[in-house]
């Protein structure tokens, strides 16, 4: 029932570029590390929540049906049955926007700002021609980005360990 109320919503803004709202985040939130992390949240917040959303959707009715047979109201759904679930999928759709993620950090630090990695490759290295320390600067922003995805996937692979699920399907 929740899917058929959101899912106009859904389809109305995922795919509005979110990176449109760096100017409305920085009016409401300040130019803080805050409003980028919040810029960065609402970009790979619907990212996310599509994966999730089609997860739960095929979910056997038969385990649904299961679990409310034995009393299990909403709240208990959620918890013993969706959540268990999805957690894999939340996992795997948490390592798709990682590069996004960088890469809006990476154009919320050059605007407006005076420090962060964006603003180092971008005012204190180009724009002067120090191309050995710009590279530098590029190579820190992609191990942030590397070091982002794998420290997902180890998280992701303790979870499917821990479910007895070894991720070959």
């Amino acid at each position: 029932m929740l899917n058929r109320i959101l899912a106009p919503l859904i389809a109305i803004l995922y795919p509005i570029p979110k990176i449109d709202l760096l100017p409305v985040i920085y009016v409401l939130m300040g130019i803080t590390d805050i409003s980028k992390i919040c810029l960065i949240a609402v970009i790979i917040f619907f990212q996310i929540l599509v994966v999730v959303r089609d997860e739960a959707l095929n979910l056997q009715p038969e385990l649904i049906l299961s679990v409310r047979s034995l009393g299990a109201g909403r709240r208990a759904l959620f918890r013993y049955v969706y959540f268990p679930a999805s957690l894999p999928a939340v996992l795997t759709a948490l390592q798709v926007p990682i590069g996004t993620a960088v890469a809006v950090l990476f154009i919320a630090e050059q605007s407006l700002t005076q420090y962060g990695l964006g603003y180092y490759i971008v005012v204190e290295t180009y724009q002067v021609l120090l191309f050995p320390q710009m590279y530098a600067g590029i190579l820190g922003m992609s191990l942030l980005g590397v070091m982002l995805y794998f420290a997902v996937h180890v998280l992701e692979q303790k979870v499917r360990r821990h479910r007895g699920d070894d991720g070959k399907t």
